[in-house]
C-alpha cells in the first residue's frame, strides 16, 4: 500500500506543482499589470483548469464528463488562490486520489489495490469515475477546504503571493 501512495502522491505532487505552481502562477503574474488583478487571476484559473482537463481526457468516453475534471480542476486553483501556497492543493489532490483509488477502489483511471472493495451498481451518469457523484465529493471537498481558509484566515481574498513575483 506504501508503494501505491508514493505512487499517487507523486502523480499529484507533480501536477499540483506543474499546472498551479509554474502555470496558474506565471500566467497571473504575466497578466497582472496588464489587466486587473482579478482578471489576471480569473484567467490563470481559467487557463489552467482547462489544461487539468484536458490531460485527464484520455479516459472521458463522453464529452460531459470533463466537468468533473473542471470541477476538480476550479477547486484545487481555488484552494492555491486564496492561500497562495500549494501545501492544501497538494495535499487534498493525494488524499482525495488515494481514498478513491486506494481505500475504496472507485477510480477507474488507477487499478490500485484496495483497503475496501466497495461496488457501486448505477448508471455511469451517477456512479463512473466522471459522474455526479464524484462531482458532489469535489465540490464537497472544496467547499470544506474554503470553510477551513475562511476560519485559518479569517477571510477569504486573493493572496497576493498569486500575481506578484517575490524572488525567493
Amino acid at each position: 500500500m506504501g508503494i501505491v501512495f508514493a505512487y499517487i502522491a507523486l502523480a499529484a505532487t507533480w501536477e499540483e506543482f506543474i499546472l498551479r505552481g509554474a502555470m496558474l502562477q506565471n500566467l497571473a503574474e504575466g497578466s497582472n499589470g496588464f489587466v486587473p488583478q482579478r482578471m489576471a487571476v480569473g484567467l490563470a484559473v481559467t487557463l489552467s483548469t482547462l489544461v487539468f482537463a484536458f490531460l485527464h481526457g484520455g479516459k472521458i468516453t463522453n464529452f460531459s464528463h470533463y466537468g468533473y475534471y473542471l470541477i476538480a480542476g476550479l477547486v484545487l486553483s481555488g484552494v492555491y488562490v486564496l492561500t497562495g501556497e500549494l501545501a492544501l492543493s497538494i495535499g487534498f489532490h493525494v488524499f482525495y486520489n488515494f481514498t478513491q483509488s486506494a481505500i475504496f477502489g472507485l477510480g477507474h483511471s488507477q487499478q490500485t489495490p484496495e483497503l475496501l472493495a466497495v461496488d457501486i451498481v448505477g448508471p455511469p451518469r451517477w456512479i463512473g469515475e466522471e459522474g455526479l457523484v464524484f462531482v458532489g465529493f469535489a465540490i464537497l471537498g472544496g467547499l470544506v477546504l474554503v470553510v477551513y481558509i475562511y476560519r485559518r484566515d479569517e477571510s477569504l481574498e486573493l493572496n497576493d503571493r498569486v500575481t506578484s513575483y517575490t524572488g525567493r
